[in-house]
């Protein structure tokens, strides 16, 4: 049973996030020299990224299952992928 959009990936990806985001705001709770909260809880923050890493290699290695041909397969990722990248670089460009 594959769904378009798996819920426990979701999570996970959100979870994942949820750990970078707590490993960039542990200075914001590191007042002293020594170690601290901050530094005790949240000082592994790099396991969101290869929490992100894992599942995006699982979302790639699924997405090959399609009964689409690799040219068909290009196409459509580079019609998703192209209109965002051009419009934030044209966002940069002139900003």
């Amino acid at each position: 049973m594959v769904a378009t959009r798996l819920n426990s990936i979701q999570i996970m990806r959100g979870i994942a996030a949820l750990i970078v985001v707590a490993f960039h705001i542990r200075y914001n709770l590191s007042v002293y020299e020594q170690k601290n909260l901050g530094d005790l809880m949240f000082s592994n923050g790099e396991v969101g990224v290869y929490l992100f890493f894992v599942i995006s290699g699982f979302i790639i290695s699924l997405s090959t299952r399609r009964k689409e041909s690799p040219l068909e397969f290009s196409i459509k990722r580079l019609l998703r992928i192209y209109p965002p990248y051009i419009f934030s670089f044209a966002i940069l460009l002139f900003y």
